[in-house]
């Protein structure tokens, strides 16, 4: 087993996507009536920036891979939302989604048979009590060996598994913790005849994630096109 000391790991480079409220949306479609928000994360393995149209037209050009877009407004309701790949002429084949009143929806692209989906990144469990924070791991490093992922939170220092199994594409429940500094180790795993979970290398450590008190982030892992991984981290 090779697992790096949390302590030892350079941080890594976080990228903080906060989702914008009320005003701070920028409309890029005609919106009658109520108004929701929409957040993009290029997560295609494909390394290619996307272009994101709703209704039709394009509301977020040139989404480099592996970045977040700012947040857009939209009329609530169910939309219709395609991915493009930048400079394609060729037609986007939508996903209806449904966006809530008021609410940033965070859609994921991700390649399904040369074609890049929307994947709808729920939040339920996002609300935090007073005077604690909450913290989920989301896991689309799809280059990524079979993995585990292991967390340090400001109330117990010591490193815990996340969530087992925890698969390609799947989602930890929120983490309920004190206010201050999270952190989060993916290793590759490999299983004993009797199936039980072996630790093997560090494959990726985020450095100290701030959570302050009321609020929850997602910690997203991805690939990085030519080889590796990154997070993002989102604030709901």
């Amino acid at each position: 087993m090779r697992i790096a000391s949390f302590a030892s790991l350079a941080s890594s480079t976080l990228l903080l996507a906060t989702a914008l409220t009320g005003c701070g949306g920028k409309s890029l479609v005609n919106i009658d009536g109520p108004e929701a928000f929409l957040r993009v994360v290029n997560t295609a393995s494909a390394g290619q920036s996307i272009d994101v149209l709703v209704l039709g037209s394009v509301v977020v050009p040139a989404l480099a891979a592996g970045s977040v877009s700012a947040v857009v407004g939209l009329p609530a309701g169910q939309q219709a939302v395609a991915f493009r790949p930048t400079g394609s002429s060729g037609p986007a084949i939508g996903t209806s989604v449904t966006f809530a009143a008021g609410d940033t929806t965070t859609l994921l692209a991700v390649d399904s048979n040369s074609v890049i989906n929307p994947w709808v990144l729920t939040d339920t469990g996002k609300t935090v009590a007073a005077g604690r924070s909450k913290l989920r791991v989301v896991h689309f490093a799809a280059s990524a060996p079979a993995v585990l992922f292991f967390r340090t939170q400001p109330d117990f220092p010591s490193p815990t598994s996340v969530m087992f199994p925890f698969a390609y594409r799947n989602a930890s429940p929120y983490l309920e913790s004190t206010p201050g500094d999270w952190t989060v180790l993916m290793a590759s795993a490999r299983y004993s005849s009797l199936g039980r979970p072996i630790v093997g290398d560090t494959l990726f450590f985020t450095g100290k994630i701030a959570v302050p008190a009321g609020t929850a982030r997602t910690v997203l892992f991805m690939d990085v096109p030519g080889g590796g991984f990154r997070t993002v981290v989102l604030t709901p």
